[in-house]
């Protein structure tokens, strides 16, 4: 650099994610609904043996369903883990792209999407529960109280 020339400034912050971080939190919650299939196929099986009044199959199913339940647990505390060592603006665009809110530019299209995908299936698997508990245990559900 010249003497007396001005060094270039640099931007205090960056104003899109990075398409690696993107394509990490894509990935983060492509496993999530990886999970959330494999946790809503055991409640569907799980139905079914209630229906069928067998306690041998509804304990086991209760049993399996801790496995992606845990596995969802801990891809939350990573994904919370990595957005809280993204600079201050990317960990804001981050935290809303996660809770669902709508892309702003076209490379927040796809996690925008599966995260939309997470939101709907993980609804699905809650009303589901909530019928097979209000089946199984009725009154004494723990959904009992939350009937409307």
């Amino acid at each position: 650099m010249r003497k007396g020339a001005a060094a270039p400034k640099a931007a205090p912050w960056q104003p899109d994610m990075d398409d690696k971080t993107l394509k990490e939190l894509f990935l983060k919650a492509r496993k999530q609904y990886i999970k959330l299939l494999e946790f809503f196929d055991l409640t569907q099986q799980l139905g079914v043996a209630v229906d069928r009044k067998d306690e041998v199959s509804v304990q086991m199913l209760l049993h399996m369903r801790e496995d992606p339940i845990h596995s969802l647990s801990e891809l939350e505390a990573q994904l919370h883990e990595g957005v809280l060592k993204m600079p201050e603006e990317d960990a804001i665009r981050a935290h809303q792209l996660l809770t669902g809110s709508a892309p702003q530019r076209e490379e927040e299209k796809a996690l925008c999407g599966q995260i939309s995908q997470n939101l709907r299936l993980l609804e699905r698997a809650r009303e589901l529960d909530r019928r097979i508990s209000l089946r199984m245990d009725g009154r004494h559900s723990l959904y009992s109280k939350y009937r409307t």
